[in-house]
This record gives structure tokens, C-alpha cells and sequence, in this order.
């Protein structure tokens, strides 16, 4: 694992921009992406930077807060990986209550990203947040648990 100092610089780029997301950086994107980037989550799969920024856009529009907290990263001759914690609120998610998301990213660049894929437990970002669907998410997890 490289350390901070022989990071390339588009890691740090990454990490700065997904820091203190909001929707003054969906302007950036194409600072750390290339045009056609692939991005790929859980919910979605996307080609090229006009759909990754009317993601942003959407995602963002009612969002209170998102922030994303870096705790490893591996990096390798043209691609790496980072663990996080995603850090949000949303109004109709959890009374508006701050959110906590584990996940991990994987990614390829040359001088910029052009694939981008998050891994994460979609029902503990959504599910477990809404009324009664979060009951029954919580419950079956508890169930399948035992």
C-alpha cells in the first residue's frame, strides 16, 4: 500500500472532492473523471459524464449533508481501491437523521477515473430508513441472522 506521499495525485483529487460532497462540486466531476466514464453502484450503472452528473444532481438535490470519511486505500499501476463511510442526511430517510454507510470503491484511471464502482449495503443506506419497510429490513436481517 502506498502512502499519501507517493499517492498519484488523482487519488487525493478523489478524496478532496468526495470529502464534502455537494452540488458545487457536481462542476468538477469532469476535473476527475474522463468523458466517458463508467460508474456502476448498487442502483445503477452509467456511461459517460452527462449521466453522472444528472446523478449527482438528483441524488444531491434534497440531500442535508454528504460526506464521505477515507479510512484504507490500496493502489496499484493504474487502479486502486478505498474503503469509507458515507455520512449523510436526507429528509425523507431516517427523520432526517444523520446516515452511516459502510462501502468500498474500486477504480481504474490513467490521468483521470474512467470506471467507477461502489459496493455497499443498499438496505442499510435505504431500507432500514423508512418507515415500516425499515422494520421488516431490520427483522428479516435479525431472522436470517439466528
Amino acid at each position: 500500500m502506498k502512502t499519501s506521499a507517493s499517492m498519484p495525485p488523482i487519488v487525493q483529487q478523489l478524496e478532496q472532492f468526495y470529502s464534502e460532497l455537494g452540488m458545487a462540486q457536481v462542476a468538477r466531476l469532469s476535473e476527475i473523471y474522463t468523458d466517458n466514464v463508467e460508474f456502476i453502484d448498487p442502483l445503477h450503472h452509467l456511461h459517460g459524464i452527462a449521466d453522472l452528473s444528472q446523478y449527482f444532481e438528483h441524488l444531491l438535490v434534497n440531500t442535508d449533508k454528504c460526506e464521505f470519511i477515507f479510512s484504507s486505500r490500496l493502489i496499484a499501476d493504474g487502479e486502486f481501491s478505498l474503503t469509507w463511510q458515507m455520512q449523510f442526511a436526507h429528509p425523507k430517510l431516517g427523520n432526517g437523521r444523520l446516515i452511516a454507510l459502510d462501502g468500498i470503491s474500486h477504480l481504474k484511471f490513467d490521468e483521470k477515473i474512467y470506471y467507477h464502482r461502489d459496493y455497499y449495503d443498499v438496505s442499510a443506506m435505504l431500507h432500514d430508513h423508512i418507515p415500516v419497510i425499515g422494520w421488516l429490513s431490520k427483522k428479516l436481517k435479525n431472522g436470517l441472522a439466528q
